[in-house]
């Protein structure tokens, strides 16, 4: 199933293609307890840019799930170079 796009994934520039990129090859991966939803939980995806991108190159992506709703579309609503919020989220919750 396609994701729906919003306008706001688009507001830093980061090309659609790489936000993709980043789904599909993140280095890290997490649902954030922290910003609980009525519906569906929000997940953040943080990888490079693009598979020749230097290692600083890092890309933050935001996507709205829908788990309890079989069909319902993601939303990528936030994509941005890494920010220093979740660089140091990354750092308080690793991954093994």
């Amino acid at each position: 199933m396609v994701p729906q796009w919003t306008d706001s994934a688009d507001k830093h520039g980061v090309a659609r293609g790489d936000a993709v990129f980043v789904i599909l090859n993140a280095t890290y991966v997490d649902v954030l307890a922290d910003e609980p939803q009525e519906e569906g939980r929000i997940r953040l995806f943080i990888g490079l840019r693009h598979a020749q991108a230097l290692p600083t190159d890092e890309v933050e992506v935001l996507v709205h799930e829908y788990p309890d709703h079989p069909g319902r579309e993601a939303v990528i609503f936030h994509v941005q170079p890494l920010s220093a919020k979740y660089r140091r989220y990354r750092q308080e919750h690793p991954k093994p």
